[in-house]
C-alpha cells in the first residue's frame, strides 16, 4: 500500500520508514510544481526502498465508503449517496441519481460513520465541483468537534 505524506507549508515532508519506522524531514519542495499526483521513491538509512505519495492538499483525504442523504433546501431535493472520502475541509460523494446541481448551492448532509457507535453526523456545506454523479463539497467550518473530528483525526 502507498503511503500518503502531508506536505507541511514549508515545504517539509515527515517520511517514515515502512521497514523500520525511522522519521526522516524531507524537503520536498522541488516537487510543489508539479500539477499530477507526486509519487516518490525513498531510500532508507537501514537499506529498504519504498514509495510515498506526497499529498499537497491542506488536509488529508481518506477513502471511505458511508451510505449519506444530502438536502438541498433551494430545490426541494433530497439526494441519496454515498461519501467516497473525507478531510476536514469537505468530502465526496457519488450521488445515486443524477439532478441538475450547481456550484455554490447549498446542502444539508446527513450520514453514519463506520466507527464503534454508528454515529450521526449531520454537517452543512457548499458545492465546490460536479462532474457527472461526483459532488465535492465544504463543510462550512474545519474545526470537528465529537465523533466527526476524532474519526477524521484517528480513524
Amino acid at each position: 500500500m502507498l503511503a500518503t505524506i502531508l506536505v507541511k507549508e514549508d515545504f517539509q515532508a515527515f517520511i517514515t520508514c515502512p521497514s523500520c519506522h525511522r522519521v526522516k524531514e524531507q524537503d520536498v519542495s522541488t516537487f510543489m510544481g508539479v500539477e499530477s499526483h507526486v509519487k516518490i521513491r525513498c531510500r532508507c538509512s537501514c537499506g529498504h526502498s519504498f514509495h510515498v505519495q506526497l499529498e499537497r492538499r491542506q488536509f488529508v483525504r481518506k477513502d471511505v465508503s458511508l451510505p449519506v442523504v444530502c438536502k438541498i433546501q433551494e430545490r426541494g431535493y433530497r439526494l441519496s449517496g454515498t461519501v467516497t472520502d473525507i478531510s476536514q475541509s469537505g468530502l465526496r460523494v457519488r450521488l445515486v441519481t443524477s439532478v441538475p446541481l450547481e456550484v455554490g448551492m447549498r446542502v444539508d448532509l446527513s450520514f453514519n460513520l463506520d466507527d464503534r457507535d454508528n454515529s450521526l453526523v449531520e454537517k452543512f456545506g457548499t458545492i465546490r465541483s460536479i462532474s457527472d454523479l461526483e459532488v465535492g463539497m465544504a463543510f462550512d467550518s474545519t474545526q470537528h468537534y465529537g465523533k466527526l473530528g476524532l474519526y477524521i483525526e484517528f480513524h
